[in-house]
């Protein structure tokens, strides 16, 4: 029942409810729900792809292309299509849906770099939860964007309905919450 009042910095939504007043990271809020529709996607076997234009062809480290190989079938159930081109490069076709091309190869490298430093053993849940993480951090709506009051509504009303909405899937903080108590307390009204 949160009611969006306005963004500070076109990047904080501020909103008011009975409990007190509340701020809302606009970014890891979008991120958290897009997470979570991306885990249950995965898991239903429904992730929706879009092809690319023209194939972007990257060069991937030798340690990139290992962990490639390894997970390339899981990146396909991702909505990745992604090819070998040679020893030390691959051509990204189709990526998650909600992806800028222009975003294509950071998103990619991020995953195998990132998977690279947890290790080899990395379990399907979490290999899975790290490639919902990563794409819905890339598709979320950025800082420094002015929202309409619709899309805030939107975005606070989607973010309850998500199973953990004060935190984004890497850990940060999506919401500070001042109590009406704690409000009155700083004002010395009790």
């Amino acid at each position: 029942d949160l009611k969006p009042l306005g963004q500070v910095s076109s990047s904080f939504i501020v909103a008011v409810n009975g409990e007190g007043l509340w701020i809302i990271d606009q970014h890891v809020a979008h991120e958290r729900i897009l997470f979570e529709q991306h885990l249950e996607a995965r898991r239903a076997g429904k992730v929706e792809s879009q092809r690319m234009l023209m194939p972007m062809v990257i060069e991937l480290s030798p340690r990139q292309i290992v962990i490639f190989e390894k997970i390339a079938e899981e990146l396909a159930a991702n909505g990745f299509e992604v090819e070998p081109m040679g020893p030390k490069s691959v051509a990204i076709q189709s990526v998650p849906a909600g992806i800028a091309a222009n975003n294509a190869e950071s998103l990619l490298t991020e995953i195998l770099d990132g998977i690279e430093r947890e290790n080899a053993a990395i379990s399907i849940d979490t290999l899975q939860s790290k490639i919902a993480a990563s794409t819905a951090c890339h598709a979320a709506i950025k800082i420094n964007m002015p929202l309409e009051q619709t899309k805030m509504e939107w975005l606070l009303s989607a973010l309850a309905k998500t199973d953990c909405p004060m935190s984004c899937p890497h850990g940060r903080p999506v919401v500070l919450r001042y109590s009406l108590k704690e409000i009155e307390h700083a004002f010395h009204r009790i």
